[in-house]
């Protein structure tokens, strides 16, 4: 799941080994082993890619919401937009999802 919403997020392994500063080598293990992190590892992980510790282990996200940290960003902007603003943003994200949409 890890590899899902790296992969969701558009960004790389390197960058959440930086992030976490757990080495590449304990990541690589734990694939190659079957093994799910230890809880203190895997809150750290989920908290660095924004999404919840369910969504890494279910690859569901559970009641915190938006499984990715510029979800909530915008949805926390969105009580100050006016009704031009929010037809605009609903039209551009609706544009956007639909490239994604044929490619699951």
């Amino acid at each position: 799941m890890v590899k899902k919403e790296v992969d969701r997020q558009r960004t790389s392994f390197e960058w959440l080994y930086q992030k976490t500063r757990i080495p590449k080598g304990t990541f690589s293990s734990w694939k190659n082993r079957g093994v799910v992190p230890r809880a203190d590892e895997a809150l750290l992980i989920a908290e660095v890619l924004g999404v919840s510790m369910e969504c890494l282990l279910t690859g569901i996200d559970g009641p915190r919401g938006p499984s990715n940290r510029a979800a909530r960003e915008i949805a926390e902007v969105l009580p100050f937009l006016d009704g031009y603003d929010l037809q605009t943003l609903l039209a551009t994200a609706r544009a956007m999802a639909s490239r994604y949409q044929g490619k699951k």
